[in-house]
């Protein structure tokens, strides 16, 4: 299945605030949980947070261009432990450096019939010296998959199983972090068409994929939901093998940074830059494509992609945001050098809400055009990973 960690990271992330939004209480205060007493305005801080105990549902909205718009809902439970809830009762006009934990079960659906069901849970531990960002989901997508050199989409559903275990243990008292994860697919593909379609593997279409990663990053974002300053880079290394449970043999390296500085007290400015590149032997739902708002997710793949954005921030007052960005990405194959590659390039524009100031965690909607559409997403903190 094309998911990664990445998408996990967000899934966790925007159901964190959404629970918050949407979830009926019996508690007489809730209007009150619901307003930040240090500028009245409206703030899910003391929801999300006095509410850590016991299940929430949680409704979502769906907005990814590939498979349509839909939405789902989710079970969660929110773990802060009770040095977390002291230190934030004590000093309410402090930003949380350590989000809570949070576990769910999640499940939707969007308009072009596809659908998942799942669990995750991603946590903080030994004040933040270990992250954990576990998932199992099962599901069937339907996408389409753009062969080499064309433009001429071929239909496709992959259905099965998706299995992420991922650690990143902190190096000392440092902000260097050093991780491993553990990815499991078992999947069945099934396209619209029956001609052999360049640069997929008939053995491909039915199968397993396992692979294990080593990272090395560097983390001093003053927040992980919305960070406002600080850099986050890394690298990664993961290997595919049969012996890891899955049918292929390949290998899968990326690199990445962002940067996050304030420009004056109300201007801030966003840079990212990513490589990834795979080499032979990779199932074709496994390779990298260009991820940038305004561009489905598969458009363009490649065996190398390289990416770099670039997003201005204007802060109108302490709580809302207004911001532009730019984009561009290459993916390239055997067939083609780097410099016969075409750019593509994105644009777009959007807005942020502090709506957990506790938390540090912004949302808003983006806006952005791409090659082919005008595309919008539902931001829950930052854009990127």
């Amino acid at each position: 299945m094309p998911l990664s960690y990445r998408h996990i990271a967000r899934l966790s992330r925007l159901s964190l605030v959404l629970g918050c939004l949407f979830t009926a209480s019996s508690h007489a205060d809730v209007w009150q949980q619901l307003t930040d007493p240090q500028d009245g305005q409206f703030d899910t801080s003391q929801w999300i947070l006095d509410n850590a105990h016991g299940f929430m549902p949680v409704p979502f909205i769906i907005t990814e261009p590939a498979v349509g718009t839909g939405g789902g809902a989710a079970l969660l439970f929110f773990h802060e432990s009770e040095q977390q809830k002291q230190l934030r009762q004590r000093h309410p006009d402090q930003v949380s450096g350590i989000p809570p934990s949070v576990t769910g079960i999640v499940g939707g659906a969007t308009s072009n019939s596809s659908k998942f069901a799942g669990l995750f849970h991603s946590g903080n531990w030994q004040q933040d010296k270990v992250r954990y960002l576990g998932a199992l989901l099962a599901g069937s997508i339907n996408l389409d998959y753009y062969a080499p050199l064309t433009n001429r989409p071929a239909q496709f559903n992959i259905e099965g199983l998706y299995l992420l275990q991922d650690l990143d243990f902190r190096l000392g008292d440092s902000q260097f972090f050093a991780g491993v994860n553990y990815t499991y697919v078992q999947s069945k593909t099934v396209f619209d068409i029956t001609d052999n379609l360049p640069g997929v593997d008939p053995l491909s279409l039915d199968n397993q994929d396992a692979s294990v990663a080593v990272k090395f990053s560097y983390d001093s974002r003053d927040n992980q939901f919305s960070p406002r300053t600080g850099l986050k880079a890394g690298i990664e290394a993961g290997f595919h093998h049969p012996n890891l449970g899955g049918d292929f043999t390949y290998q899968q390296y990326s690199s990445y940074v962002h940067s996050y500085q304030r420009l004056s007290n109300t201007w801030g400015l966003r840079l990212r830059g990513e490589y990834d590149y795979m080499t032979d032997g990779a199932p074709f739902y496994a390779k990298p494509f260009i991820s940038l708002r305004g561009i489905a997710a598969m458009r363009y793949q490649g065996d190398d992609v390289s990416v770099a954005e670039m997003q201005l921030d204007y802060d109108l007052n302490p709580r809302w945001t207004v911001l532009a960005f730019a984009g561009a990405g290459k993916a390239t194959t055997e067939q083609q050098s780097f410099a016969d590659a075409d750019w593509q390039f994105t644009q777009g524009g959007g807005f942020r809400y502090l709506i957990a100031r506790q938390l540090g965690l912004r949302s808003g909607i983006d806006v952005a055009k791409g090659p082919e559409e005008w595309t919008f997403y539902i931001q829950f903190g930052s854009a990127w990973r």
